[in-house]
């Protein structure tokens, strides 16, 4: 059976309809492409001899520079910069002992007094001999030494009366590691 000519017309001069998405991403891919293409061109043809450029002209500012100033003040600068770094290093773990004091002044009770002091810097380690008025006032000393976070651990040597009434005690505070470093300090 034919064809009716008007739909043969009619069919001719409709263009076929294919779908949508296959030309849409070979234009989005063609694009992504286009703009890659050119990032890359700008990169490789603009940036990259700018950077050569800045890079050469620094060069030659640190050689004009390293010859206006004489290699033996050049070899100065370095020991001295040297040694000022390895200053810093070692004050960084020395040991401050007055901030010791500080904190000892800070956690002594009322009715102690202390008569030797011995700081083991080492083994972090605080020896202390000293008298208390009471057996109540040492231990709240105790107490108050045990109860600080920067004291891992007490040891009491001796404790023992003496002839005046008054209590002698030899004690020993096992510090906790950094506190009496620099940098535990500033912080």
């Amino acid at each position: 059976m034919a064809l009716p000519e008007q739909l043969v017309d009619r069919l001719s001069r409709e263009p076929v309809q294919t779908p949508g998405w296959a030309s849409q991403l070979l234009m989005f891919s063609g694009t992504v492409f286009f703009i890659s293409l050119a990032i890359y061109v700008g990169l490789v043809f603009g940036y990259k001899p700018f950077l050569e450029k800045e890079v050469s002209r620094l060069d030659n500012q640190i050689k004009t520079f390293s010859q206006q100033i004489p290699p033996e003040e050049q070899n100065n600068l370095i020991s001295f910069y040297s040694q000022t770094i390895n200053l810093q290093n070692i004050l960084g773990g020395h040991v401050i002992s007055s901030q010791l004091f500080v904190w000892l002044e800070k956690k002594t009770e009322t009715n102690i007094y202390y008569a030797k002091f011995n700081f083991v810097s080492p083994t972090k380690q605080l020896n202390l001999t000293g008298v208390s008025k009471t057996i109540d006032d040492f231990s709240k000393q105790a107490l108050a030494f045990q109860n600080d976070p920067i004291v891992k651990r007490i040891s009491i040597n001796s404790f023992t009366v003496s002839p005046g009434g008054l209590w002698q005690f030899d004690i020993t505070l096992f510090m906790a590691d950094g506190y009496l470093s620099q940098a535990e300090i500033k912080q």
